[in-house]
């Protein structure tokens, strides 16, 4: 594709270009780099149906002349692009970053049977160019692409954050592959991801299929990654500080151990919940244990056992925990009766409830005492 009249503008070390398109030339050049969470590819989440409906029902508005001014943000990668004077060269297909869902809008007035779309759809190639910002990367995929895309649907519009958490993770393996990285907030956030992860792609994992990962549309599995990772977080961040030996960085290798160690215990101490109340498993649907207020509860109980004295490595540090952990399991009297869905436990889903059943599941308050 061969474009005039382009503005080069430079924002530190990165080189943009800005341009405008006609409706064809938009839906004739583009490509979504689609996330892919089993193969670590890609960075978009899923085209939501109902969002570019909703966009083409804007769009095909008959009391007014409706706009998309925003601009479309693409990627190319340098040796797929030459630029001479004001005149762009771009070999292949652009990479969409943000305004997939504008684009598919078009292509649903497009396709669609309905004679008002058709002719909205008629109008838009006749009349609307669509302003593109292309941003140029070293490679396919780049983490520039990844950045611009968090930064874009984490801080103003907040459409996806399981996927910009798995993207983040991701993010962190490719700046881990090239130097150590300051073990931050963020950090332990992004290893109890790649924790969380690790467990969904185990097929041998009591977790396998019961995740559900930020590139898979709707809600049919469950508990989130998000939801996993963040209840996991102070777990995963004992173990790191445990591996790290008080460093305040963290190496690939030092944060390979971390993961694979809490991954272990999580798979360890979930089998011990798995005896405890085998019913829940059989039938997860209709309990909340393996739901966000189960994981958050098992995973709490898990870090009041974990003992603030030293220990010589994680590993003595965490096989104390757990004989504590399945102490607790064995002397509680919860049945999984509590755990259904609108029984006891319904309705504490919050910090301050996951509390209150911890401090059940440790005897120090009675079932009977909910209702004081």
């Amino acid at each position: 594709m061969k474009i005039l009249n382009v503005i080069s503008i430079e924002q530190g070390c990165h080189t943009m270009y800005i341009f405008k398109l006609s409706t064809e030339e938009l839906l004739s050049n583009y490509s979504i780099s689609s996330y892919n969470s089993a193969e670590e590819t890609g960075y978009q989440r899923p085209p939501v149906e109902a969002h570019y409906k909703k966009i083409a029902r804007y769009l095909a508005d008959v009391d007014s002349e409706q706009i998309l001014p925003m601009s479309i943000i693409a990627a190319a990668a340098k040796n797929d692009i030459t630029y001479q004077g004001n005149v762009l060269t771009i070999d292949g297909k652009m990479r969409i970053v943000d305004g997939q869902h504008r684009i598919k809008a078009i292509e649903y007035l497009r396709d669609e049977k309905s004679s008002k779309y058709r002719s909205k759809y008629e109008e838009l190639v006749r009349h609307y160019e669509f302003p593109v910002i292309l941003l140029i990367t070293n490679e396919f995929d780049s983490v520039l692409e990844m950045d611009t895309f968090i930064n874009i649907n984490s801080k103003g519009k907040r459409v996806s954050t399981n996927l910009a958490k798995e993207l983040r993770e991701k993010k962190m393996q490719v700046d881990l592959e090239k130097h150590e990285i300051p073990l931050t907030k963020e950090s332990y956030e992004n290893l109890a991801t790649q924790v969380v992860k690790l467990l969904a792609h185990d097929t041998d994992s009591i977790w396998y299929g019961r995740i559900q990962m930020g590139d898979e549309a709707g809600m049919q599995k469950p508990v989130s990654i998000g939801t996993f990772a963040r209840s996991l977080k102070k777990i995963t961040m004992r173990v790191t500080d445990m591996v790290v030996r008080g460093a305040k960085v963290i190496s690939e290798e030092n944060a390979r151990e971390a993961a694979e160690r809490t991954k272990v215990t999580v798979e360890q101490l979930w089998k011990a919940v798995q005896e405890r109340w085998p019913e829940c498993f059989d039938e997860p649907k209709q309990y909340n244990l393996l739901r966000g207020l189960g994981v958050s509860v098992v995973h709490r109980l898990f870090e009041s056992c974990i003992k603030a004295k030293d220990f010589p490595d994680p590993a003595m540090m965490l096989e104390d925990a757990q004989e504590t952990f399945v102490q607790y399991l064995n002397k509680t009297e919860i049945g999984a009766e509590e755990w259904m869905v609108g029984s006891t436990f319904t309705g504490f889903s919050s910090e301050q409830g996951y509390g209150i059943i911890v401090n059940i599941l440790q005897g120090e308050k009675a079932l009977n005492e909910l209702d004081d």
